[in-house]
């Protein structure tokens, strides 16, 4: 019979994640990224033109100056919050876990344990496809959308990836 023990831990004494531990997206990742971006632009851009050819609403030069600024201002921050925040995305695979980091203005880390993921699957879109690009993603018990996804990674890796974690939870079960 095991002696049930429940020790107090001191932040000082927890193990640290490091920074720069972590895995990097590949860089093509950033080009999805701003093709995405791209259009949006584009339809945002070409639903406000149609809307202003096919209306009878004739917009004052001030609003309509406002509204291609809001535009404008839109896309860039967009571009801006990708470019910075493309670095700090990044997933670290331990020996019992695994966690992906993001964000700029709210900063989020996902870790999961082997032992509460049900399955794992990789999937590509048409961007990724001509980027030879791949996401992990990785589910756990009671919920339909995955728990944690890592995009942006070469697809041999993400096949790899998959592997091995789906190693790891088929000596949990």
């Amino acid at each position: 019979m095991e002696n049930f023990t429940n020790s107090v831990l001191l932040p000082e004494n927890l193990p640290e994640i490091m920074t720069e531990d972590f895995n990097q997206l590949d860089k093509r990742y950033l080009k999805i990224i701003f093709i995405r971006i791209a259009i949006f632009a584009l339809l945002l851009s070409g639903g406000f033109i149609a809307f202003l050819i096919f209306s009878d609403v004739i917009l004052p030069g001030l609003i309509l100056a406002a509204i291609i600024s809001g535009i404008v201002i839109l896309i860039v921050y967009n571009i801006l919050i990708s470019l910075l925040g493309f670095p700090k995305k990044g997933y670290l695979l331990r020996e019992k876990d695994i966690s992906y980091k993001s964000g700029i203005i709210f900063y989020k880390q996902i870790s999961v344990t082997f032992n509460r993921i049900q399955h794992v699957e990789v999937s590509q879109g048409i961007l990724g496809k001509l980027f030879g690009l791949s996401s992990v993603k990785i589910f756990t018990a009671g919920g339909s959308a995955s728990d944690l996804s890592i995009p942006g990674l070469i697809t041999a890796d993400a096949q790899k990836l998959k592997a091995f974690i789906s190693e790891k939870i088929s000596h949990h079960e």
